[in-house]
């Protein structure tokens, strides 16, 4: 089975086509295509992600990334793909005024999409896309991709959850080739796809349930369950106010390193003591597996504040300086950001643990942006031996912890008997991972 996957719920405009056989319960995985174009340096001024800045983005970079991911995975014709005619044939006026219609709120992708109108379809047997949650309009110029797609192709379409795509990147097991993306392109610089030499395949993990799953990113911090099977999903705790991603967001600001914050802050706190500051380590003893973050954000600027007034009484009047421009030595920095990080990885760890052991979970999994924080990933892993060491603890590569539409389709694999028309997909913003899946 040859699933093309689409993904648009933040900032990342990628597709995916991966092929699948062998068992349903160990398949293997052979990944065609993974193409991803990245927004990070048009928000990176914004400090976060500007919703309908995504959407524009999103307009212009599908098109490109499909063709590109079309070419990578040889599944069409080369002659159309490279064609820059858009003249239509008379069979096709019809579907295209469908198109139209489909895409009447995103005209960019539509003038861009015709492109695609003369291409026979692909060869592949379903679409897989994001449907929540994530940034609605970011969604929606994903979603109506692949209803214009599917309508024109024939193609049925997998609604996918997002979080569940960061759940089933942990069941890869890579077998042979890369999975680390290259640029193709130099004037397309935000797209990185695997050459056509690097097709890479996965066998699927062997693990057991009950499982347990971490889930760490900007927008989300989740501990869920799941008992007996891939999608049977309990949310056993999530954050009451920040994301842990967020958290990290934001304290990187406070401190002027940058967006986003996650990667900058691992990295200097590679170089600092986590013993340096001790910060507070919210709900990390109660009883319950919910997370709290805001509290922590708030101990970081305190201490930047008596920071900054205790360095200004140490200044003469005519040298002080305004608390508006001071700036931070690099140790000090490096120092704030290893104890904040050890803040936050202390309580994610403590929290799973005890939900490990209070549920016997056989399994353990990370996912999300946040899964790639080398301290986390070590941090729980040193955990789970100590307090549970019979359990398996399962982490994606490190590749793969960004969104990306490999996952998409890979989740949309599971999924493969909940097909649906393009008439009826919708986009669900604040879709939870353990909603039932509607029938459409």
């Amino acid at each position: 089975m040859i699933i093309l996957g689409i993904e648009s719920s933040c900032d990342e405009s990628a597709v995916s086509i991966i092929e699948i056989a062998g068992s349903p319960q160990r398949p293997r995985v052979r990944a065609l295509a993974n193409v991803v174009s990245s927004q990070v340096k048009l928000h990176a001024k914004f400090g976060g992600v500007v919703p309908n800045l995504a959407k524009r983005e999103h307009q212009k970079n599908l098109v490109p990334v499909l063709l590109q991911a079309l070419r990578d995975a040889n599944t069409a014709d080369p002659t159309f793909i490279y064609d820059r005619k858009y003249k239509l044939k008379s069979g096709l006026r019809v579907r295209g005024a469908q198109i139209k219609e489909i895409l009447e709120r995103e005209p960019e992708l539509l003038r861009r999409m015709k492109r695609i109108f003369r291409m026979p379809a692909p060869r592949i047997d379903a679409i897989a896309v994001t449907v929540g949650p994530g940034l609605a309009p970011a969604l929606w110029v994903g979603i109506n991709f692949a209803r214009a797609l599917s309508m024109l192709w024939g193609k049925p379409l997998i609604p996918v959850n997002h979080l569940e795509g960061h759940i089933v990147t942990n069941f890869l097991q890579e077998i042979r080739g890369s999975s680390k993306p290259e640029i193709r392109n130099p004037k397309q610089a935000r797209i990185s796809s695997f050459q056509n030499s690097k097709h890479f395949e996965f066998r699927a993990s062997k693990f057991e349930f009950p499982a347990i799953a971490l889930l760490v990113s900007g927008g989300h911090t989740e501990l869920v369950l799941m008992r007996r099977r891939i999608g049977g999903y309990r949310v056993i705790g999530e954050t009451r106010d920040d994301a842990a991603g967020e958290a990290f967001d934001k304290v990187a600001k406070m401190l002027g390193l940058g967006f986003p914050g996650g990667p900058i802050i691992s990295k200097l706190a590679e170089r600092g003591d986590p013993t340096a500051f001790l910060f507070p380590r919210p709900m990390m003893r109660e009883e319950n597996f919910d997370f709290s973050f805001s509290g922590l954000k708030t101990a970081v600027l305190y201490t930047l504040e008596k920071l900054r007034n205790e360095e200004n009484k140490k200044m003469t009047n005519r040298k002080r300086r305004s608390v508006k421009n001071f700036s931070f030595s690099r140790f000090l920095v490096s120092h704030l950001c290893a104890s904040f990080q050890a803040a936050v990885v202390d309580v994610l760890a403590a929290k799973t643990v005890r939900a490990t052991k209070q549920y016997r979970a056989k399994t353990v999994m990370l996912g999300g942006g946040v899964a790639a924080n080398t301290k986390l990933r070590h941090d729980l892993g040193a955990a789970l031996r100590r307090h549970s060491p019979d359990t398996q603890y399962l982490i994606p590569a490190t590749s793969l912890t960004g969104d990306n539409a490999l996952m998409i389709a890979l989740a949309g694999y599971f999924h493969r008997r909940e097909r649906c028309s393009w008439k009826t997909l919708r986009a669900d913003a604040n879709l939870r991972l353990d909603a039932p899946r509607r029938r459409n």
